[in-house]
């Protein structure tokens, strides 16, 4: 059977689990999608003022914010701090053994811009690398839904990071942890965690840690359980706010670079922050024949914030095999 590409977004019938339908040539996502309208946008945008109003000024940080470095953080905390300027900001970025000088400089340059406080969250690169070694040998650790929205390497990357970044916001008594997702990447721009529900991800982290052969037993990764236990009533609300506003990568960038943020000096068609990203998708694809970008760009076409030809040849792009080779040899790694 020849390979038939939705006429609306950029997933075709290779990838395991998509099929077209002949009739309409539409993917099941694109015949099923749903768009938040404007009308919610603003229901949200209005949801998310009253919590900053209810909940700023009470302690030292009113936020903990995800910073990478790269084009969406970078936009998300600068639009953040422009429109509500009274927000106290812990923008915290994670290095992860892989993020490039650039990214750093990027993500000091924008606390600077933005006046918030600036924190780098390091850990022992040895220690990383061997993770992430080991999310790369192993297979479906993830649940499926999960594989199709990041390599297994990211997901790792990406649940560190989540944990780490809650625990800081309990222990600051931040009210609110913020990641700058797209749409196509979480669609729910307000959550509200509860204990209840971050014991739960934590004991699911835990799980997937150790079926990579992984025993966090000094909660490096995870979340401290005694800072779960000491939660009380005041879990903090997690934020997706870049989900409400319009989204164009181009234009980001074009606004992002005139106020002195660095383009990114990495090949990399999908990341401009880490030096990993070309082999975990190289990684990916290996394992399961699923590009791990594939959904996240076929939601930006389907919302209409990217053309369909931009996001094939976003998707399709050749993976810097430098990229790939340097990452290999610091994960002690052969390639295929």
């Amino acid at each position: 059977m020849s390979k038939k590409v939705c006429e609306k977004c950029v997933l075709d019938s290779e990838i395991p689990g998509i099929t077209i339908n002949e009739e309409s040539g539409l993917c099941h996502f694109c015949e099923t999608y749903a768009p938040l309208s404007s009308e919610e946008k603003d229901e949200y945008v209005a949801r998310m003022e009253e919590l900053f109003e209810e909940h700023k000024g009470k302690h030292k940080y009113d936020m903990i914010f995800a910073l990478s470095g790269g084009k969406d953080s970078s936009y998300t905390l600068y639009k953040l701090k422009n429109k509500y300027p009274f927000l106290k900001i812990l923008a915290v970025q994670f290095d992860n053994g892989f993020t490039s000088e650039n990214a750093v400089a990027n993500a000091k340059k924008m606390c600077e811009i933005a006046g918030c406080d600036y924190f780098k969250l390091t850990m022992e690169k040895d220690i990383l690398y061997d993770t992430f070694r080991k999310a790369a040998e192993s297979h479906d650790v993830f649940p499926k839904v999960a594989k199709y929205r990041a390599s297994d390497i990211c997901n790792t990357c990406i649940s560190i990071i989540k944990q780490k970044l809650i625990e800081q916001a309990i222990v600051q008594k931040a009210p609110f942890v913020v990641f700058a997702f797209t749409g196509a990447q979480s669609p729910n721009p307000i959550i509200n965690l509860s204990a209840n529900f971050i014991q739960w991800s934590r004991k699911l982290f835990e799980k997937q840690l150790q079926e990579m052969g992984i025993d966090d037993r000094d909660e490096l990764f995870l979340i401290k359980k005694d800072v779960i236990e000491n939660i009380g009533n005041d879990a903090p609300i997690m934020l997706h706010p870049l989900c409400l506003w319009d989204y164009n990568e181009n234009t980001i960038i074009k606004n992002l670079v005139e106020i002195g943020w660095l383009p990114p000096d990495i090949n990399d068609s999908n990341s401009t922050n880490c030096t990993l990203n070309s082999f975990a998708c190289y990684n990916h694809l290996d394992k399961y024949d699923i590009h791990p970008y594939a959904f996240d760009i076929a939601g930006i076409v389907r919302s209409g914030d990217m053309s369909r030809e931009e996001g094939l040849e976003k998707l399709h792009k050749e993976l810097s095999q430098p990229l790939i080779e340097e990452a290999a040899n610091k994960l002690k790694l052969k390639l295929k």
